[in-house]
Order: C-alpha cells, then sequence, then structure tokens
C-alpha cells in the first residue's frame, strides 16, 4: 500500500477472524487504500484485510476513533502516549 492516513482504532470484534478474538476490545491501526481495501494491524500485531467499508463494519462494534497520523513516528508517539 501506499503512503495514506493512519487511523487509530479501538474496537470491539464481532467475529475470530485471521487470529482474532470475539468479544475483545483490539487497538489497532486502520488503513484505507486508493482502491478502497481496509487493512488493519493491531497492537499484538494481527493483520487482517478487507475488501470493502461493508466487510469491515459488520465484523466491529464500538469502533472509535482515537486519533490520525500521516507518517510513522506521529504514529508511534501516538501509542506510546496511549500506553503511559
Amino acid at each position: 500500500m501506499e503512503q495514506m492516513t493512519t487511523q487509530l482504532i479501538t474496537a470491539l470484534s464481532l467475529t475470530e477472524d485471521k487470529g482474532l478474538q470475539k468479544d475483545r476490545v483490539y487497538l489497532f491501526s486502520l488503513q484505507v487504500s486508493n482502491e478502497g481495501v481496509i487493512r488493519i494491524i493491531t497492537t499484538d500485531d494481527i493483520e487482517v484485510y478487507y475488501g470493502s467499508i461493508h466487510d469491515f463494519l459488520i465484523s466491529w462494534a464500538k469502533i472509535s476513533s482515537l486519533g490520525w497520523a500521516n507518517d510513522k513516528e506521529t504514529f508511534q508517539k501516538m501509542l506510546e502516549e496511549l500506553k503511559g
């Protein structure tokens, strides 16, 4: 994927897709490509792709954005602030 804005999201998993645990709250980065493919990476390194926003939305509940970043350094700083 090319350079894009990354959202820091917290959400409740509704599925057990690719190693996720159902009914667990995850903290993850969310990126959307120009083609509309959604990529998430949880803070415990589970990576999942969704073909559309519909596929993403039916997999998660209680979705909240905690902020966004245009580069990796800003994103890492946001994560550190949350952990601190």
